[in-house]
């Protein structure tokens, strides 16, 4: 018996200015069905669901939406037929409440235009319930969420609006391994009930795990449809790069006896609370934990942007403790964000601003004014350097993919060498081959001399680039691993506390 087909792609195609971003794109999605969308970033994946979604307009070809021709002029024509859409990064209204979140312009109202707040917070309570959110979060505006939560509450949101197609754009990136797993339930739920899903991610081990088919985009064309019970990781590598990646990097280097930075008794009251480690000049330190257990809270202090209640940080044994930011990068202590578009880059300026920002003193002359050309030329030798895939340096930094985000941001604290960096989640939400460029990058500091400590949720990347390894649960270290004796199992253990049971 065959399936009811829910939209069809004929021949889609998307160009801004001279680059295409898609290329003649057609397939089918089924009725019920997990369509998993795997590229590289820059593939155009992220392009084809805006159009899905009514964010942007095809230049040619056509879609069909049950059967009929589908006409987009914004995400609300969208939403309206039961197309609804979670980006990578939440798309919220920060300071306003969930609830408010929720219902933003699909509020209940009555007569005359009043809105019926009881009516949605009963309905706002079983969405939540769906994502395993409880109710009493309805009136917290959401930038008192976690990240995590912020992206349940979207997708709950979604899945409120009765949708037909639900497309999830790097879901699990900022979810803890439990509200991922959360996820996959949510997801095999949505599947029974008839919804369809397109479900973009990196991360090819879930995708082979929840995924019906598999749409394979290269360039901005779709070279192939690919069965999960068929194939492999490293069939699906190959099919989105063209060729065989070696995603091994460890070396071996030379690490020095004395550390460059200690972290001893370190507290914020229910932050973290007697947090001790050590780094030494050549070493890669990983730090793994849940959402919430305090790692990027711990990056922070480090970096001069909090400070602790008590304990002591030492670098090349001066007493560092309560230093500022700015302190921290005269000595050349560096950190790259876990949330690049929050925290990291200015998404309306150029790749060029972004990448400089940092260090416009030394780009500058003794009454302060930056030397265009030499800016210029150092930006242009790390655009190169590290492959950035950009038309030119002065291009809005938000218009490269996330990969090319991400190195922008990695590059910023390159162009001087740095002594300790702290990398927190270097490769969230981009591709595989970008993510294994990241990794030969990071190990080349540890050849350097730099000392460098990596925040991860995603275990295989902490435990192949580590040299040695902590677990944190709700602001507690909880072990220490050498990376010749360590397993996944003591990992997880750990880092989800289960080592007493």
């Amino acid at each position: 018996m065959a399936k009811e087909i829910i939209l069809k792609a004929e021949s889609v195609s998307k160009s801004f200015g001279g680059v295409k971003a898609l290329q003649n794109v057609s397939f089918e999605l089924q009725k019920g069905e997990v369509l998993a969308v795997v590229g590289e970033n820059g593939a155009g994946k992220s392009t084809l669901m805006k159009i899905i979604a009514g964010a942007l307009k095809n230049d040619e070809g056509s879609l069909y939406f049950e059967g009929k021709k589908l006409e987009l002029h914004s995400p609300l024509d969208a939403a309206k037929i039961g197309i609804s859409i979670v980006y990578q990064e939440p798309n919220i209204f920060a300071d306003m409440s969930v609830l408010e979140n929720i219902f933003m312009g699909n509020e209940v109202v009555g007569k005359g235009g009043t809105i019926k707040w009881t009516q949605m917070y009963k309905e706002a309570v079983e969405a939540l319930k769906l994502v395993g959110l409880d109710g009493k979060i309805l009136p917290l505006t959401m930038s008192e969420l976690s990240i995590g939560n912020q992206q349940l509450v979207l997708i709950a949101r979604g899945i409120y609006k009765k949708c037909k197609i639900l497309i999830l754009d790097e879901p699990t990136s900022i979810l803890s391994h439990n509200e991922s797993e959360k996820l996959f339930e949510i997801i095999e739920e949505l599947k029974e009930k008839g919804v369809s899903i397109m479900y973009i991610s990196h991360r090819i081990p879930e995708i082979l795990r929840i995924s019906d088919n598999i749409i394979v985009l290269r360039d901005g064309c779709l070279t192939g449809t690919l069965s999960p019970k068929e194939i492999s990781e490293e069939t699906i590598i190959t099919a989105m790069s063209g060729r065989e990646i070696n995603m091994s990097v460890y070396q071996e280097r030379k690490q020095e006896a004395e550390a460059i930075l200690e972290v001893k008794n370190l507290s914020l009251g229910s932050v973290y609370q007697d947090v001790s480690f050590c780094v030494r000049p050549g070493q890669i330190l990983g730090m793994y934990g849940l959402v919430g257990a305090g790692r990027s809270e711990i990056a922070r202090a480090v970096f001069g942007e909090t400070n602790a209640q008590s304990g002591q940080i030492l670098f090349e044994g001066e007493d560092i403790t309560h230093i500022n930011i700015n302190q921290a990068v005269e000595r050349r202590i560096f950190y790259v964000p876990e949330d690049r578009g929050a925290q990291g880059l200015f998404d309306i300026h150029s790749v060029k601003d972004n990448m400089s920002v940092s260090f416009l003193d030394s780009l500058s002359n003794k009454i302060g004014i930056i030397d265009k050309k030499k800016e210029k030329q150092v930006v242009r030798e790390n655009i190169e350097k590290y492959s950035i895939k950009t038309p030119n340096q002065e291009i809005s930094v938000n218009s490269l993919s996330g990969g090319g985000q991400q190195k922008v941001l990695f590059c910023r604290w390159l162009l001087q060498k740095p002594k300790v960096l702290i990398l927190d989640e270097p490769t969230r939400g981009i591709d595989v081959m970008t993510k294994t460029e990241i990794h030969k990058y990071i190990m080349e500091l540890a050849q350097e001399g730099v000392a460098v400590i990596v925040i991860s949720s995603d275990l295989p990347e902490v435990m192949e680039l580590s040299d040695n390894i902590i677990t944190l649960y709700k602001g507690k270290v909880t072990a220490r691993f050498d990376r010749e004796t360590v397993t996944e199992e003591d990992i997880l253990k750990n880092a989800l506390n289960l080592s007493e049971e």
